[in-house]
C-alpha cells in the first residue's frame, strides 16, 4: 500500500506527516541526517496533544511497520507490542501460541520495558524488567512472586530500580536457583554498529564481556528488530576485555 506519508520528495505532507531520517525514542523527536532528503528506511511522524505516529518507510514508499506512542498525564509516554511465540502459526490460523507482551514507556531520556508471556490468556510467566538509556542498560529477572497494580504500573515498575543492588543479586552465572538478578550492561557506539559489553557487577563502569554486536540501518536504536546481529551471525564467543 502506498502511503501520501512515505513520499520521499516533501518534508511536510498533506495528511500531516512530516518526515525524518529516524524517530529518537529517548526524546521522543523525528531526527535529520545531513542529507537533502531521507535515505530508506526513514519515518514519517504526526503529532498531537495524545498521541505520536509512527511509520517506518521502506523502499518504492510502502508502509510496513506502524509505532503509536500515547502521552499519559503522568510525564511519560507508553505503547505496548505484542509478538507471537510462533509467528508463522499465528499467520497461517490467526489463532494465539503464546503471546508475548512488552509494554514499554519513555521518560526523562530513559526507555523502561516490562515484558512477560501471557499463558491461557491471563497467566504471566518469565516476567522481565529493562531500563535503557543512550549509554547503559539494566536487566532484570523479576521474582516469581512479582505484583504489579494494574492502575500504578508505572510506579510500581520504575520503584524496582531504587536500590536495586540491594534487591536483586548480580547475575554470576554461579547460582542457578536464583529467583530474581540482574545484569548490567554499557552500550558503546562506534560508527554504526553498537556493542553491549556486561559490567563486572561492581558497578565500576568498565568495558567487561562482549554480548551482542548490532550493525544498525539508517533509522539507528530506533529499529533494533530490523539491525544485523553479527554476534549471532559470526556465532561469537563471549569475548571480554
Amino acid at each position: 500500500m502506498v502511503l501520501t506519508s512515505c513520499n520521499p520528495h516533501k518534508s511536510q505532507l498533506s495528511d500531516g506527516y512530516v518526515l525524518y531520517q529516524t524517530f529518537d525514542e529517548y526524546s521522543m523527536k523525528g531526527v535529520n541526517s545531513n542529507d537533502e532528503k531521507p535515505q530508506k528506511p526513514y519515518v514519517a511522524i504526526i503529532k498531537n496533544d495524545s498521541a505520536i505516529t509512527v511509520r517506518i518507510c521502506y523502499s518504492n514508499g510502502k508502509e510496513k511497520d506502524k509505532y503509536i506512542y500515547y502521552q499519559n498525564k503522568g510525564g511519560y509516554w507508553y505503547s505496548i507490542i505484542k509478538d507471537q511465540v510462533d509467528p508463522k502459526l499465528y499467520f497461517t490460523t490467526l489463532c494465539d501460541t503464546v503471546p508475548f507482551y512488552t509494554e514499554r514507556y519513555f521518560y526523562n531520556d530513559t526507555i523502561m520495558e516490562y515484558s512477560y508471556y501471557l499463558r491461557n490468556g491471563h497467566k504471566k510467566s518469565l516476567e522481565q524488567l529493562v531500563f535503557k538509556t543512550r549509554n547503559s542498560m539494566v536487566e532484570f529477572n523479576l521474582s516469581t512472586t512479582f505484583r504489579i497494580r494494574q492502575n500504578k504500573k508505572f510506579e510500581d515498575l520504575k520503584h524496582e530500580i531504587i536500590d536495586y543492588k540491594e534487591k536483586y543479586p548480580y547475575d554470576d552465572r554461579e547460582l542457578a536457583h536464583r529467583d530474581k538478578n540482574y545484569i548490567f550492561y554499557k552500550k558503546v557506539l562506534q560508527g554504526d554498529s553498537i556493542f553491549l559489553y556486561e559490567n563486572d557487577g561492581k558497578m565500576n563502569y568498565k568495558l567487561g564481556c562482549l554480548k551482542d554486536i548490532r550493525i544498525c540501518n539508517s533509522l539507528g536504536e530506533f529499529d533494533p528488530n530490523k539491525s544485523e546481529n553479527i554476534a549471532l551471525v559470526k556465532n561469537m564467543r563471549v569475548i571480554c576485555k
